[in-house]
């Protein structure tokens, strides 16, 4: 183990970033995901252009992905991006149950970041079915010249 010096500024700010990485990955389902805080200097207030959060998000789900997978290959032995790692023997099957179910949703993090980024990037460039009809440029809207005018009330119906 490394010193207490080094071991517990890594630790902390390995928590810290992965605590900013998860509340931005809640950004591609919250509506605070659309719109820059007033804060930040040059771009507070505006949109968001979807590509701006697509192409991180993607990116970095496939870098999770890739981070907290491993191919179990037998004998304590696993394929990561580190190359065979030997797995830890645990003294009972209680910790070894208890090690897999804190561990096991890091694995699916990054395919969750992934599909999140997919959604919103499919929900934010998505046109709305209703605004094709309102502008007349749908194959079944009636052309804008055939439309009625809205009638003015108490006027006789025909």
């Amino acid at each position: 183990m490394p010193a207490y010096w080094l071991s517990i500024p890594y630790v902390l700010g390995l928590s810290v970033l992965t605590e900013v990485i998860a509340i931005l990955t809640i950004g591609l389902v919250r509506g605070w995901g659309e719109v820059a805080p007033a804060w930040i200097p040059l771009i507070g207030g505006r949109r968001i252009r979807p590509t701006a959060a697509f192409v991180p998000a993607v990116l970095g789900g496939l870098i999770l992905t890739a981070l907290f997978t491993a191919v179990p290959l037998g004998d304590d032995r696993s394929l990561t991006l580190y190359g065979f790692v030997d797995t830890v023997a645990y003294t009972n099957e209680a910790w070894s149950a208890l090690a897999t179910v804190c561990v096991t949703p890091v694995a699916a993090w990054g395919p969750i970041t992934i599909a999140l980024a997919i959604a919103y990037y499919r929900r934010r460039t998505a046109r709305s079915p209703n605004t094709a009809v309102w502008h007349g440029t749908s194959p079944t809207a009636d052309p804008p010249a055939a439309q009625r005018p809205p009638r003015a009330e108490g006027a006789p119906s025909s």
